[in-house]
């Protein structure tokens, strides 16, 4: 670049996560809409918005209709209107050649001047885009022709602005590559790469992507412009609205995630583009790259396309806190959730605290934007006083607490005692304790709360049974212990069915992970809602997240639910049931889950990948363990047909078992009946070499 004015000393540049809904053409415009004036008002120049931001990203196959394509086209035609003075990256999809792809418009001052699209289709585990769009070759430029009979180039573009300076965009899982398109935009001039994504949550994600955005900014010698949607686009997935500016490895920027008072986030940054091409001037191995590049060595080269018009911005850089040694302040354990402690909504939030408060805000958030999208006002959940159901129940207590945090306590206790009703219902075998802890519970939370004894309603339903079979049925035979039990779990699910008809609520089932594994749950009983907020937590994570939601929360009602066992408590009382004496230790089951599912080992591996950690839990007993490993296999092979039929639910974890979007397990099979007798032979052969 010759000309002075196409290499600012500065660039001012933005990204903004937005809280999208699928198909809420007008909604999703405003916010878009609101993302280019709060742009306008700070004085930036360039807007980078989430992928598919248009439409929304979870479209499933509502994306190949006519009318989601032509509606996008639409929107982008109406939103350019608004862009005057600025450059903004708007995500939608587009047909070209009769084939659909997943594309960024680069739109600037009302011009649609190019459009990028994605490379790398995100497919495997929840992601499915390979159904749907193809792959844009890398370094393929094409003319495309919009429905306005505009020619707009396509493809492998580098865009140069004055005032900005040269910029590119890779969207989401180009990113995540070894060999980037980014890296070639980089070494053919750009400055600022930007990453528009929709990248959805899981524990953990938000760091790992945070390390990515800064590698890549110090690899690329670039400003590393990231965003995201967030919130609940349409069912399942969970976005938590990361937004991260950084530049030469260094963050610059960082939003709030997990916004309840916004639909809109937004962050900017002036960037210091001549500290960049100093960095890559000094770097010998940049130079050599540079020219293997410019000789066609690294593959084809992107076109780049000048746009007219300045987009300068007077504003300096921050020179504040650039030198490493010199922190102005102690980093915080997450930077995205400080907002909580500001806005006096939790108290100071430490490194052990993030995992926990990452859990609860991602499911309390895709239970707000469910439900609020839904147009949903009440919820009703079952209480038995054990765990799983007080985890729910204050999930739900959460999200008011986010959705409002202004209220006081007993403000929000009204609010929730309108919004949340919640039942124990017991039989002759629930005993007082979780009685006590149910209500203790809704107490403490302000719930709307109902004791309904369904004895009557069980000793009818088996006496009607015994009648028509002409004979008593009895706990001591296994079939008849199980549809003893089931009847309970049953008409329990009835109960809160018809509780919940009455407030026109949404039913919540109160299953966990660990339960969906192994089948360890009733069909229309303890599975019954329309929404299963924790089916995606583990029955240990459970334990951990109440054992800190205690403390931290300060919630005193957890206590009693905590000192009891976890208990189904449909058996007399006399046979003192638990649920890890009916399954096993709840650690190793969801070690087992974890090893077969998300590791995809077999029998034989699992057991020598975790023999020596868990020989001293078994007593050096190599039989017991293979045991555990054999039921555990049989019984989520057996219950895959139960998992077809849970409720919707939400993604948290690096693996889920939902049958539509996780782990397609095949619902009639043989039960790994080879493998297991593999196991059997292995072990043997272990003893006899004892």
């Amino acid at each position: 670049m010759s000309d002075s004015h196409l290499q600012p000393s500065t660039a001012h540049v933005a990204v903004a996560a937005l809280n999208q809904t699928v198909g809420d053409w007008k909604g999703n415009h405003d916010r878009i809409l609101e993302a280019i004036q709060c742009t306008s008002a700070i004085g930036a120049s360039l807007l980078v918005l989430p992928e598919m931001c248009i439409p929304g990203y979870s479209l499933g196959d509502r994306l190949p209709r006519r009318g989601t394509l032509e509606r996008s086209w639409q929107a982008l035609e109406q939103l350019r209107v608004h862009t005057a003075g600025l450059v903004v990256c708007v995500g939608l999809p587009i047909s070209h050649r009769g084939v659909l792809f997943n594309a960024m418009a680069v739109v600037a001052d009302t011009r649609i001047v190019g459009l990028v699209a994605k490379e790398h289709l995100a497919t495997g585990d929840v992601e499915y885009e390979s159904r749907w769009y193809s792959g844009w070759p890398h370094g393929r430029i094409e003319s495309f022709l919009s429905p306005s009979e505009q020619e707009i180039p396509i493809g492998s573009l580098v865009f140069e602005a004055s005032g900005l300076g040269r910029f590119a965009l890779e969207i989401c899982e180009d990113g995540w590559k070894g060999i980037r398109p980014g890296s070639r935009y980089a070494l053919a001039g750009a400055e600022v790469l930007c990453n528009p994504s929709a990248s959805w949550f899981t524990l953990g994600k938000h760091a790992a992507r945070k390390r990515l955005v800064e590698q890549a900014s110090l690899e690329d010698h670039c400003a590393y412009l990231y965003t995201s949607l967030l919130g609940c686009d349409a069912t399942r997935l969970v976005f938590d609205g990361s937004t991260l500016i950084a530049a030469d490895g260094r963050t610059l920027g960082e939003g709030r995630r997990f916004v309840f008072d916004a639909q809109v986030e937004i962050i900017d940054c002036v960037l210091d583009l001549d500290a960049l091409r100093l960095a890559r001037r000094e770097e010998g191995s940049w130079r050599q790259q540079v020219l293997q590049a410019a000789e066609g060595e690294l593959g084809p080269m992107p076109e780049t396309i000048r746009i007219e018009g300045d987009f300068s911005s007077p504003d300096p850089v921050d020179s504040s806190n650039t030198n490493w040694w010199e922190p102005s302040e102690a980093p915080h354990p997450d930077p995205s959730l400080a907002w909580l402690e500001t806005s006096g909504i939790t108290r100071a939030i430490g490194h052990s605290d993030v995992p926990h408060l990452e859990l609860e805000l991602a499911l309390s958030l895709a239970l707000r934007d469910y439900t609020s999208k839904s147009r949903i006002r009440k919820l009703a959940i079952a209480l038995s006083g054990g765990r799983d159901s007080a985890m729910t129940a204050l999930l739900v207590h959460r999200m008011f607490r986010y959705e409002h945090p202004e209220l006081d306590l007993p403000a929000l206790d009204s609010l929730v005692g309108q919004r949340l009703v919640t039942a124990y219902l017991p039989t002759d075998h629930s005993g007082e304790a979780t009685r006590l802890a149910a209500a203790g519970l809704a107490d403490a939370i302000g719930a709307t709360h109902h004791e309904i004894n369904i004895q009557s309603a069980v000793t009818l339903h088996r006496e009607l049974l015994e009648a028509s079979i002409g004979r008593d049925l009895s706990w001591e035979k296994p079939i008849e212990d199980l549809a003893l039990q089931n009847v309970q779990a049953r008409l329990r699910g009835s109960m809160i069915w018809m509780l919940a008809n009455l407030d026109q609520a949404l039913l919540l089932s109160t299953s966990n992970k660990s339960e969906a594994a192994v089948g360890y749950t009733t069909m229309d009983g303890d599975t019954s809602g329309g929404l299963s907020p924790i089916a995606d937590v583990p029955k240990s994570l459970v334990m951990l997240w109440l054992s800190w939601a205690r403390t931290f929360h300060n919630y005193g009602c957890l206590d009693a639910i905590e000192a009891l066992e976890p208990t189904a408590e449909l058996r007399p009382p006399e046979q003192s049931q638990t649920d890890e004496d009916d399954l096993m230790p709840f650690e190793v089951l969801d070690t087992l889950l974890y090893q077969f599912v998300e590791k995809g080992q077999d029998p034989v591996a699992i057991f020598d990948t975790l023999w020596p950690s868990m020989k001293t839990r078994y007593q050096h007993n190599e039989r017991a363990f293979a045991n555990d490993i054999k039921r555990f296999v049989k019984m989520l092979c057996a219950a895959q047909w139960k998992r077809e039929r849970f409720a919707i639910s939400f993604r948290v974890s690096a693996f889920d078992l939902d049958p539509k979007t996780g782990f397609r397990f095949p619902a009639v099979q043989a039960p790994f009946t080879e493998e297991l007798a593999d196991l059997d032979a292995h072990v043997e052969a272990l003893l006899q070499e004892k």
